[in-house]
């Protein structure tokens, strides 16, 4: 059974799920991510359309109406992840609230002489399930049609405003890992939801530093009429730079970050204060806009083992605020990690990362790529 576990001097929470040894691995780890396209291979998929037998029975799909669950003519399909690092159905999931409500709150004063230092493990209680992108067996965004990205990124809102309903979750986190060398076991275009009734120590820190911006009214702020959302300030100062602006739409922004930690780092905002994902109603533009910039990272990466392997990380406010009196602080926005390369013993033993491609230089790269694909 999954546990969490937190160490008590960083207040770093782990996940510990032995079940996820056993997931299937079909990338050829020593030849990166190649994989097999042949129709033998995709007979054995999970995730192709006509597999549905593979996969525990569906939650939800985009399907015609008169369409069976967990039969063919899905668009978009969302099912239990056979190998959960969390679960819902923990033997004390009744009492899990009122007995671990100060996980993830973490504070210094947690630890003290004469605790235990090795806490006894929490019940790994929580949600996780597979959206798998489209029926076709394809790998990377990019490959994907219009209609496929934009009811990729409706089924991510509809999972939201689904999960906010329960009112047992505090902060839902989507993703995408794309290649082996992403952490992907399965080729098959798929993104995974992971929903947890705690926020995470590093949204928690976010949050506080959003808040306190937010909260500080100075002479300086007034006088030159700045935003209160921290990204709204960050935005404004970056198209007045123009020195890491990938690509502008009329309602997104992308951009590299100024403190990006690895190569190709690229994040995606909308324009005007937007705390929710599952409020934005600009989703067609959006979903194209991160199809554009995929493509854009596959041209411009150069060296390497084709196709690129990267993650995408959907980030949006917690449902639930850490001080309810304090809301719509966060300001919701995509991060996109090409796998270009590893924290190594530096990275781990203190925390900083190298990045040997300045995200100005990116940027350029970047925005000057000849799309085949608009």
């Amino acid at each position: 059974m999954p546990e969490y576990r937190q160490d008590p001097l960083t207040g770093r929470i782990v996940i510990v799920a032995e079940e996820r040894a056993s997931r299937p691995h079909q990338f050829d780890i020593e030849n990166g991510n190649v994989y097999d396209p042949s129709e033998t291979y995709r007979q054995s998929c999970p995730f192709c359309e006509g597999n549905e037998l593979l996969t525990p029975n569906e939650i939800t799909a985009f399907r015609p109406v008169n369409s069976l669950p967990d039969s063919s003519g899905w668009a978009v399909r969302v099912v239990p992840n056979k190998f959960p690092a969390v679960i819902q159905n923990v033997p004390d999931s009744l009492l899990w609230f009122s007995n671990y409500s100060w996980l993830g709150n973490y504070s210094p004063k947690f630890y003290h002489p004469g605790n235990e230092l090795f806490k006894k493990p929490i019940s790994g209680f929580g949600h996780h399930e597979v959206i798998i992108d489209t029926p076709r067996h394809i790998l990377s965004i990019s490959e994907m049609t219009d209609h496929e990205i934009i009811d990729l990124f409706r089924m991510y809102q509809d999972r939201l405003r689904s999960l906010r309903k329960e009112k047992c979750w505090k902060y839902v986190q989507i993703f995408k890992n794309v290649g082996a060398a992403a952490g992907a076991s399965i080729p098959h275009s798929h993104s995974q939801l992971l929903a947890m009734p705690f926020i995470p120590q590093m949204i928690l820190t976010i949050w506080e530093k959003a808040s306190e911006y937010s909260y500080t009214q100075t002479k300086q702020k007034i006088k030159q009429n700045l935003p209160d959302c921290v990204w709204c300030y960050r935005l404004k100062s970056e198209i007045q730079e123009q020195k890491r602006i990938v690509e502008e739409s009329p309602h997104f922004i992308t951009l590299c970050p100024f403190v990006s930690r690895f190569p190709g780092e690229v994040e995606i905002y909308p324009k005007s204060h937007e705390p929710n994902f599952d409020d934005n109603v600009q989703i067609p533009e959006l979903a194209l806009l991160v199809r554009r910039t995929i493509i854009r990272l596959e041209k411009a990466v150069t060296g390497i083992k084709k196709p690129l392997a990267y993650n995408l990380v959907l980030n949006t406010e917690p449902f639930e605020s850490p001080v309810p009196s304090l809301k719509n602080i966060f300001h919701w926005h995509l991060s996109i990690l090409p796998s270009l390369s590893r924290a190594a013993g530096f990275e781990w033993g203190t925390g900083l990362h190298i990045n040997p491609i300045s995200p100005e230089k990116t940027a350029f790269q970047l925005a000057n790529c000849n799309l085949k694909h608009q």
